[in-house]
């Protein structure tokens, strides 16, 4: 009875350092699933605050480009400063508005003072004018009686081949023996014959010049 008493009592103590080994076995598997779970909650609370913080970073550059263009933008226009711009454009057109009410008395001015320029330079030009002096009538001068030609003109020939005009007595019958022939250069008596212009012989004696019609 004793042996068997002994292995029931070795059998019993093995199964409770079994069980509570068993028990210790899962105690720490259990603690290791809690440490597990609790680092991966830390690392994705980790993961969570840091998109926060990159979120924050891009918010606060978004503020600081926003302050930026604020500080580009011209100041915004107060009440006071309108009211003031608007005084003084009205004070400027009213010294325009003066300015051209002036300029057109001046211009009206000056078309008076046209008109009247006008006005005296028709009367001067109605005034009758003052009758000129009579200028003495000087008796003409006597035309310059033209000397008597010695001969006339009573034919034109070509001789040698020049033209030459044949002249005679200015009066009374004549003859053949009394013709005479000359050539441009010749003289007859005074007289010299310069040229024979178509039908005309031009002759010249003592700066006078006369032209005597060839038949």
């Amino acid at each position: 009875m004793k042996p068997s008493h002994a292995m029931r009592s070795r059998a019993a103590s093995v199964a409770h350092i079994l069980l509570w080994l068993w028990m210790a076995g899962l105690t720490a598997l259990v603690l290791i699933s809690f440490r597990v779970a609790g680092d991966l909650a830390a690392q994705e609370q980790l993961d969570t605050a840091l998109r926060q913080l990159q979120l924050l970073e891009v918010g606060v550059e978004e503020l600081n480009d926003a302050h930026q263009t604020l500080q580009a933008r011209p100041q915004a226009v107060t009440a006071a400063a309108l009211q003031s711009t608007r005084q003084a454009l009205d004070a400027r057109i009213g010294q325009l508005e003066q300015a051209l009410a002036e300029r057109s008395k001046v211009d009206e001015l000056e078309a008076l003072r046209r008109e009247v320029e006008q006005l005296k330079a028709s009367r001067t030009a109605a005034r009758p004018a003052s009758p000129a002096p009579a200028r003495a009538i000087r008796p003409a001068a006597a035309a310059t009686k033209e000397p008597t030609m010695p001969f006339r003109v009573v034919g034109l020939d070509l001789r040698a081949g020049q033209l030459t005009v044949s002249v005679a007595p200015a009066s009374g019958e004549w003859s053949a023996a009394q013709i005479q022939v000359v050539l441009p250069g010749e003289s007859v008596g005074q007289w010299r014959l310069d040229a024979i212009d178509g039908g005309t012989a031009v002759f010249s004696h003592a700066g006078q010049t006369r032209r005597l019609a060839i038949p």
